[in-house]
């Protein structure tokens, strides 16, 4: 036997084998949302009372004469939303590779 050759077999077998491996993987994974909103019914109330504004030029009582006035009235209108997604996930699926040794920090 050569004693060389078992010198080196032994050091490699003393310090092991350093090696490295890496891999990349691309994982994708389907999504799909279907997102909607239901309206329910809707509410409106009066709050407080009307207010009526007359122009001030009006004289009342004349022949010919004309009214002019605004009504305003201030509504509360509730409208019950319901917002809601279905998702459905499919299946996963993963692509390796070998890793670009300008890629993978994972060899360093």
């Amino acid at each position: 036997m050569n004693h060389g050759l078992l010198k080196h077999e032994k050091f490699i077998m003393d310090s092991g084998c350093p090696a490295k491996a890496c891999e990349e993987a691309l994982v994708t994974v389907p999504v799909e949302v279907r997102a909607f909103a239901e309206v329910q019914e809707v509410e409106l109330t009066c709050v407080g009372s009307p207010v009526i504004n007359r122009d001030s030029d009006v004289t009342p009582g004349c022949p010919g004469a004309v009214s002019k006035f605004t009504i305003s009235q201030k509504l509360r209108v509730e409208i019950p939303i319901i917002f809601r997604a279905e998702t459905e996930i499919g299946q996963d699926h993963v692509v390796y590779s070998p890793c670009e040794d300008q890629h993978c920090n994972c060899c360093e």
